[in-house]
C-alpha cells in the first residue's frame, strides 16, 4: 500500500517537470525570435541610409604656363615703359645739346645705347663735343670721339658700338681715372672739358 501511495506524487512531479521544460523551451524560442527580429530591423535601417561619402581631396593647384605668362608680360611691359621714358627724356636733352652739329637728331640713339649699356647718357655726347665738336671735325669716318683708328659707316652704328665700349672700358660715367686713361697727355684739361659738357647737357651730379 505504501508503494502505491507514492506513485501519484511521482506523476505530479514528472508533469510539473515537463511543464517547466516546455516553458523553458518556449522562452528560448521567444528570445531567439526577438534576436532575429532586432538583427533584421538593424539591417533594414542601415541599408536605407545613404552611404557616407568622404569629401574629395583637392589636388594642389599647380601654376600653369598660362597663369605665369601675365606676370612675365607685366614685368616686360614695366621694363619697356621705363626704357621708353628714359629715352624720351634724354633724347630731347641730347638733341638740344647737339643742335646745329652732325650729331643732331641722334639723341634717341645715344639714350638707347646708354640705357642698354648702363652708361650715363651724357657721357658719350660730352666726349664727342670735346674730341670733334660733336662730329664736325672727325679724323676717321663717324668717329666723333677720337677713338683710336676706328671708323664706322654711319652714326647709328658708331654710337651703339662706341657707347658699349665706353662703358666696358671707362665705367658708368666720367671719372678722373677715366681721364687719365683716355687722354694721357692732358687728363686734367680733358676731365674739366668733358665735365663741363656733361653739365651743359643736364646739370645733375648723379643719375
Amino acid at each position: 500500500m505504501e508503494a502505491n501511495a507514492e506513485r501519484p506524487a511521482t506523476r505530479k512531479i514528472s508533469r510539473r517537470k515537463k511543464a517547466m521544460q516546455g516553458l523553458v523551451a518556449l522562452a528560448v524560442a521567444i528570445v531567439i525570435a526577438l534576436t532575429s527580429l532586432v538583427t533584421f530591423a538593424i539591417g533594414v535601417t542601415a541599408s536605407s541610409q545613404p552611404a557616407k561619402q568622404e569629401a574629395p581631396t583637392e589636388a594642389p593647384q599647380e601654376t600653369t604656363a598660362e597663369e605665369e605668362a601675365p606676370a612675365e608680360e607685366e614685368q616686360v611691359d614695366t621694363a619697356a615703359a621705363e626704357r621708353d621714358a628714359f629715352v624720351s627724356t634724354w633724347a630731347e636733352r641730347i638733341d638740344t645739346f647737339n643742335a646745329g652739329t652732325p650729331l643732331e637728331g641722334y639723341g634717341a640713339t645715344f639714350a638707347e645705347a646708354a640705357y642698354d649699356n648702363n652708361v650715363d647718357p651724357r657721357f658719350a655726347p660730352a666726349i664727342a663735343r670735346v674730341e670733334s665738336g660733336s662730329g664736325a671735325n672727325c679724323i676717321n669716318s663717324c668717329n666723333a670721339w677720337g677713338w683710336g683708328a676706328f671708323s664706322w659707316s654711319d652714326w647709328e652704328t658708331a654710337i651703339w658700338d662706341y657707347t658699349g665700349q665706353l662703358g666696358a672700358s671707362y665705367g658708368h660715367t666720367l671719372s678722373y681715372e677715366a681721364a687719365l686713361s683716355y687722354n694721357e697727355s692732358n687728363p686734367d684739361g680733358w676731365y674739366e672739358e668733358v665735365g663741363a659738357s656733361i653739365y651743359a647737357i643736364y646739370p645733375e651730379e648723379s643719375l
